[in-house]
């Protein structure tokens, strides 16, 4: 009874009514308000925030009794009385002072809350493009947590429906920035909107000073550098986002239209130029940063790892594993663009340190070499970093040498810098890459100008089963094998990590093979020690090594087996070849350096010496079928003239005999190299060695005897993983 007299008196009111008497109430505000006023009352003197409130009550309360299938009356006026609108006007002008993280609520309450998707509604994408460019204004906002926020939400909703991403890429910005005086008067024909036109009039100047056609991008952009590190990974994280939507204009538009690269090539460059130039050159390779956990390495517990520029070369290797990620995961028009622009800075700088005088600069080339290299991991990225370092051209050293040959160049000097300048490359190697390999080497070698055909036609038996189908049927074969071949490379792109197998690097005389290895050291040059010892131990380490290798490189679109090219220019090549053997091989500056460092072993220190035959240990490893065959295979045919590993080894082990010979007790001084270098503890500390010549010359010996048997291990190896 009670309750129908007091519907009587006081009727229930309809939502809509409802709303739309709140939404009156806080129009009233400003029509009775002039702009000095308005800007000079803060938000919380208002009952601004009590009528935001009331209003998305209200949204949920009839969310509630709803379909969310169907644009609810209340919903149905936000989006056609300009209600959205006017709050990013008032958003932007911060009017009254304070009034913008609410305004900020009120959108990311209606994209998270409201079940109805209304980012759907064409009404809802100006305001929605809008309030994006107004996130683009400034930086270090106080509402900087609410904004992130929004975006995220909008980043999300994209990659859900990636269409959505041409919501916020307008052929032009007059719509987003256009003011509201032609609209806002259907929003309440009763109220006096003069000073909302006003605000929205300095709004319109604001957004048009934003010269971007790509109002996400711009709006992430705008908080990469934010000093809040948590807001600043997030924003990274939906740029990441962003950047990999399938949308080629999309992508071209974040490229050209859009400060992206520009602020990536700003950022590289601030941060390298931060690192103090008397860094350590040996502690920046100590450093592996992930760019989310970065702020982990600043904690107290890394207090005792600090040194001089450790914090400085943190922020650079985060940004530029950040960059790594984000050339990964993007649409390949960024990916390419930002590959290129990345790639010329890194080479520019560690160009200028090697081009320097100090000894100390060029380490830090080198270093910064380095560890760029183990953080890169991105093909693109990895990709275009190759083709800089060798400037199309490895052969090409003119008076502005590309980075390869100012890194061989350093081989000719001493110590220290003449050691860390080969061990670049066995670091480049470790982490191989199909591009790198292939300038570095591979070309060269694919040609297979090495190989000397007339001698293979003489043999009964060829080294390969391939060699043998082809000498007996030498133009059919040729095409089978090529045809095999391609298909071969075919399967491997589709099999993935299936096993391979390829006659080349798994050779029907494989102990012929591993037995040149083995005996290639004279026994008058091993005294006491039994032939092979230790062989098994590097059997094992091989069968790990290669394992990780083939894992590596199991994408790489290499050939599986080592055949001739089917060149128009082929017989000619050969013609020339009759008259001189080397004529028709090049096999490239950097194999040249390499043979020639070999060939200068018995002058060298340990640690020079170690480096040589540590890089070509990383070059045999590698499942490259024309690699292989030159530098691993002592059994294939070659052209004379032309040397190869083997070859080159045992030429030099005829030179160490001949030394020997004429080296008082030699055999009691090779027996203390043996046991010194290898770690025996019988060893004496006195040095039995009349001069450092002397020295080098049996420590030479020792570590060719091992890296032979290191040869003969991995031939094995990879015998059994391709046979």
């Amino acid at each position: 009874m009670f309750e129908a007299l007091g519907q009587l008196v006081a009727p229930d009111v309809s939502p809509l009514r409802d709303l739309t008497d709140h939404w009156t109430r806080f129009l009233e505000y400003y029509s009775s308000k002039t702009v000095t006023a308005l800007k000079a009352e803060p938000i919380e003197k208002t009952l601004l925030t009590f009528h935001l409130n009331k209003i998305l009550s209200i949204l949920i309360a009839e969310q509630e009794s709803c379909s969310s299938e169907f644009l609810s009356p209340c919903l149905e006026y936000f989006l056609h009385k300009d209600v959205l609108n006017i709050l990013v006007t008032l958003c932007q002008a911060d009017t009254p002072p304070g009034i913008r993280p609410y305004i900020f609520k009120v959108f990311i309450f209606l994209l998270e809350q409201v079940r109805y998707p209304l980012i759907y509604e064409t009404a809802c994408h100006l305001p929605l493009c809008r309030l994006t460019l107004v996130c683009s204004l400034t930086k270090a906002s106080p509402t900087e947590t609410q904004e992130i926020e929004f975006l995220s939400l909008i980043c999300d909703k994209i990659k859900k429906s990636p269409h959505l991403i041409q919501v916020f890429l307008p052929e032009s910005k007059s719509s987003a920035a256009s003011n509201l005086s032609s609209r806002s008067s259907r929003s309440s024909s009763m109220i006096n909107l003069q000073q909302i036109e006003t605000l929205a009039l300095n709004v319109k100047q604001a957004l048009d000073s934003v010269k971007s056609t790509h109002y996400l991008g711009t709006a992430l952009l705008n908080y990469l550098d934010s000093p809040d590190y948590c807001l600043s990974c997030r924003a990274m994280q939906n740029l990441i986002s962003l950047s990999g939507v399938d949308s080629e204009v999309s992508a071209k538009a974040l490229i050209t239209d859009s400060p992206l690269l520009q602020i990536v090539e700003s950022r590289i460059q601030t941060l390298f130029k931060k690192i103090p130039e008397d860094i350590d050159p040996g502690r920046i390779e100590d450093l592996e940063v992930n760019w989310i956990q970065a702020y982990k390495l600043h904690s107290p517990e890394f207090v005792e790892e600090n040194f001089a520029g450790r914090s400085e070369l943190i922020s650079f290797l985060s940004f530029l594993d950040y960059v790594d990620t984000l050339v990964d995961n993007s649409h390949h028009i960024i990916s390419m663009s930002i590959s290129s622009l990345t790639s010329k800075l890194l080479v520019g700088f560690i160009q200028t340190l090697l081009s320097a005088e100090e000894e100390d600069q060029k380490l830090r080339g080198l270093s910064y070499l380095c560890v760029t290299w183990t953080h890169i991991k991105s093909t693109n990225l990895r990709d275009q970093l190759s083709f800089q370092m060798f400037e199309e051209d490895i052969e090409v050293c003119s008076s502005k040498l590309n980075l390869i040959c100012q890194i061989l160049e350093l081989w000719g000097d001493s110590g220290t810098l003449q050691v860390e300048a080969m061990r670049i490359f066995d670091t480049l190697l470790s982490s191989p890459h199909q591009a790198f390999i292939d300038n570095l080497v591979a070309h060269r070698l694919e040609t297979r100008g090495y190989f000397n055909q007339s001698l293979a036609e003489g043999e009964v038996s060829s080294w390969s089963d391939v060699e043998d189908e082809r000498e007996k049927s030498r133009s059919s074969s040729r095409s089978r094998s090529q045809s095999s071949n391609r298909e071969i490379t075919k399967d491997r792109k589709r099999e993935g990590k299936e096993n391979l197998k390829s006659k080349t690097l798994a050779p029907s005389n494989i102990h012929r093979v591993v037995n040149l290895w083995l005996y290639l050291v004279e026994d008058e040059l091993r005294l006491d020690e039994l032939r092979g010892s230790g062989y098994d131990l590097y059997v094992k380490d091989a069968g790990r090594q290669l394992e990780d290798v083939r894992e590596k490189c199991i994408r790489y679109t290499w050939e599986t087996e080592a055949i001739f090219p089917d060149t128009a220019d082929t017989c000619s090549t050969d013609s020339r070849c009759e008259s001189d053997p080397t004529r028709g091989f090049q096999r490239g500056i950097f194999l040249d350096k390499l043979f020639s460092a070999l060939g200068g072993m018995l002058n060298c220190d340990y640690d020079s010496n170690l480096q040589i035959t540590s890089i070509f240990s990383k070059l045999v490893q590698l499942p490259h079928p024309y690699i292989h065959e030159y530098l691993l295979n002592p059994t294939v045919p070659v052209l004379e003239g032309i040397p190869t590993l083997f070859s080159s080894l045992r030429n030099l082990m005829i030179e160490a005999t001949e030394r020997c010979s004429a080296v008082k007790h030699y055999p009691k001084k090779m027996l203390h190299a043996r046991r010194k270098l290898l770690g025996d503890a019988s060893s004496t500390s006195d040095n039995a060695f009349d001069s450092v010549e002397e020295e080098n010359l049996f420590n030479c010996i020792v570590v060719v005897d091992e890296f032979c048997k290191e040869l003969a291990a991995i031939s094995l190896v990879k015998y059994h993983l391709y046979s």
